[in-house]
């Protein structure tokens, strides 16, 4: 995550003057002489609320006195962001609000002694002891009310009040006073059409611009939606715990690792490593700062810097990257966060020939868009369509979904790219796509602990979709885990709560995971995952968990097995004894495969893994994974490239071109439940044996 790095006045001004259209921009459903027009209808009402200076940001009503303002930052500064709303019914409302301590100094004992809304009773208890809240740390205040009826779109002041200590200064008692507005989302069911804009290409090649250091920025990554807590739904925890394992290079039963290399690169200890290969020795990563490839399959890396490989405007770069492969048009696909987002493509041949230096790219500026900013972003490759993501900062802020042909990132002309009205997913902030969506692209958010909302959008609509779906309750709260050197590894995940990290469709069944906290139920932070029939309404067919009572699991990337149909993994573990690691492996088969070594801990691991499909060779007919993790090693990170899973001989062996093979070739894989796997998975092999495994009721 970026969060709006540093972004000169300059760069915004040259965005401005770049979104124009004499840049061979055109949009559809807006007046061309002004693209930066808002282009959705957003029911605003006048803003009375106390404001930082970012708009949403609410700041302390109340001071605390001389010594606190001689003190300026160096002492506890308060203030309240992220407000989440959910409405089960129109007479009910449920949200959050996250705290967070901006100073230089801890604030403690902070207690809410007052809370109230317009038009509303309140039914949850006060005073609400939140603790100690440590400099760029947040707590979570839960606030529900009965009364209404709250109207989709409509915003209710909310009143919180109460006193806090700075630092351990117990005596010195300060007050605070928020009103944060409350804007109901959208209802569910619903749909809305997605807009249209027009880009034109640039090209590059050499690498000739000076290298530039991007900006980062000390705060805490800004998130705009809290997830409310939602009425209990008992939860059945999956009987089976998830254990680890060093990854060896070899066979161990059911699984291969064929390579597990570092890059070899380091940057700072927020790496996002992404990445994808193409299955003939060419990957292409990318870590926050930095970008790498590869032409010798993983054996060796070399260092690339995106600031001298493009132009530093209009959209400039910092920091977070996601890199896709699409077979299909035999393209790497490099998305770049900026002022906006950079979306670049060359063929593995480009990339090698060009040393990493040759791109076709479109610069897609927020304001085209009809929004602020873009940050996070995440890519999924379908049957037709790249599908993109990003959380747009606007005026009614959300999370955007956007996509554009394959067809037409292959001819490398002007594009259109298709998007979504970022207040429609307030819920999804943060949120990553699902991988291997075919047809139809997923997503989804939390409306509250016990219920999520779950979008949809086919590649022959202009239409996208939304329902909510019930699930068992989790915890968004205690994100502790320490490392052996006492650093809380999911010091990110405490500050601005979970989201869904991880998705993947397999077959009509769509999986979402997310990080979720301690509770009665589990003893350390681990991950949730729930199963969705895309056939039966996007009914659970189950909630399952990767669980251990003696660590921490966190950060799921998930994707789809092309040969097996299973759901694999990758994501991080740690805490108690152990540093945090990448690990990898398979839902149902309860352990997962440690690749990296760390000997250092951190409080700002994040924020986020990768797993790719590894693209059927003649002798791997897709049957392997490519992940990217990363450990910490004496300070500095250390990023892997992983190639691993089922045998090959799980798959029936087929020439190239590979038909997809039917029924009648052999005894194809089916669960007692009546789940059937993929069409090469046989029954009674060891990849059926591991699916069914992992699709049963827990």
């Amino acid at each position: 995550m970026r969060n709006l790095r540093g972004v000169l006045l300059l760069a915004v001004m040259l965005t401005l003057f770049f979104a124009a259209p004499s840049n061979g921009v055109t949009l559809s459903g807006a007046p061309a002489s002004n693209p930066n027009e808002s282009l959705f209808g957003d029911n605003a009402q006048s803003n009375n609320f106390t404001q930082d200076r970012d708009e949403h940001t609410y700041k302390n009503e109340k001071s605390c006195g001389e010594e606190d303002e001689r003190e300026g930052e160096r002492s506890a500064r308060l203030i309240a962001r992220a407000p989440g709303v959910s409405t089960p019914t129109r007479s009910t409302l449920l949200s959050a609000v996250a705290i967070i301590n901006r100073g230089k100094a801890p604030a403690v004992q902070v207690e809410v002694r007052e809370i109230s809304i317009a038009g509303g009773k309140r039914t949850s208890a006060v005073p609400v002891n939140l603790g100690r809240i440590g400099e760029n740390e947040s707590g979570f205040v839960d606030a529900d009310f009965s009364g209404g009826p709250f109207e989709p779109g409509k915003v209710y002041p909310l009143l919180l009040a109460g006193t806090y200590a700075v630092r351990e200064e117990k005596g010195r008692r300060c007050e605070f006073r928020f009103t944060v507005p409350l804007r109901v989302p959208p209802s569910a069911p619903g749909s809305a059409p997605a807009r249209t804009v027009k880009i034109e290409p640039k090209k590059v090649s050499g690498g000739k611009y000076p290298p530039q250091k991007p900006e980062f920025d000390n705060e805490v990554n800004r998130s705009e939606w809290t997830v409310p807590r939602g009425p209990l739904v008992p939860v059945k925890r999956t009987p089976t715990s998830t254990g680890t394992e060093k990854a060896p290079i070899g066979d161990p039963p059911a699984i291969n690792f064929v390579s597990n290399d570092s890059l070899n690169l380091s940057g700072n200890t927020i790496s996002e490593p992404s990445g994808s290969a193409n299955g003939g020795g060419t990957v292409f990563a990318s870590a926050n700062a930095f970008a790498a490839f590869s032409t010798n399959a993983g054996t060796s890396f070399t260092q690339l810097n995106p600031t001298t490989i493009f132009p530093s405007t209009p959209i400039g770069f910092c920091c977070d990257q996601i890199v896709q492969y699409a077979p299909s048009i035999d393209r790497f696909i490099w998305l770049l966060q900026g002022n906006g987002v950079r979306l670049a493509v060359a063929s593995p041949t480009e990339v090698k020939n060009s040393n990493g230096t040759a791109w076709t790219f479109w610069d897609l500026t927020p304001g085209l868009f009809g929004a602020n900013s873009f940050d996070y972003p995440d890519l999924a490759v379908g049957d037709k369509y790249l599908y993109m993501s990003w959380n747009a900062g606007a005026k009614v802020s959300g999370h955007m979904v956007a996509r554009t042909s394959l067809a037409g990132l292959q001819a490398g002309g002007t594009i259109t790219i298709d998007f979504t009205n970022p207040a429609d997913g307030p819920m999804a902030w943060f949120a990553h796509l699902a991988q291997n969506p075919e047809d139809e692209i997923f997503w989804a958010g939390h409306n509250n602990t016990s219920n999520m909302r779950i979008f949809s959008w086919a590649q022959n609509t202009m239409t996208y979709f939304w329902r909510d779906v019930n699930v068992a309750s989790w915890t968004n709260n205690n994100f502790e885990s320490n490392t052996p050197d006492n650093q809380n590894w999911l010091g990110e995940v405490k500050a601005v709560g979970t989201w869904i990290a991880g998705a993947t469709r397999a077959g009509n069944h769509v999986w979402f995971g997310w990080t979720a906290g301690k509770d009665d139920n589990f003893k350390q932070v681990h991950v949730d995952m729930v199963e969705l029939n895309r056939s039966n309404n996007f009914s659970v067919d189950q909630q399952v968990q990767i669980w251990n009572n003696d660590y921490a699991f966190g950060y799921p990337a998930l994707n789809t097995n092309a040969c097996t149909g299973e759901v694999g993994l990758s994501l991080e573990y740690g805490g108690d004894s152990r540093y945090e690691n990448h690990v990898v492996g398979f839902w149902g088969d309860f352990i997962v495969y440690i690749t990296t070594g760390s000997d250092t801990g951190t409080g700002r691991f994040g924020d986020y893994v990768t797993l790719r499909q590894e693209p059927p060779t003649k002798s791997d007919p897709g049957n392997l994974f490519n992940a990217y993790g990363y450990g910490i090693n004496k300070g500095k990170t250390d990023i892997h490239y992983v190639l691993f899973g089922r045998p090959a001989s799980a798959c029936k062996v087929i020439s190239h071109p590979m038909p997809t093979p039917t029924p009648k070739d052999f005894d194809r894989c089916v669960c007692e439940d009546g789940f059937q796997a993929g069409p090469t998975v046989k029954q009674g092999s060891v990849a059926c044996e591991h699916i069914c495994r992992g699709h049963e009721r827990h």
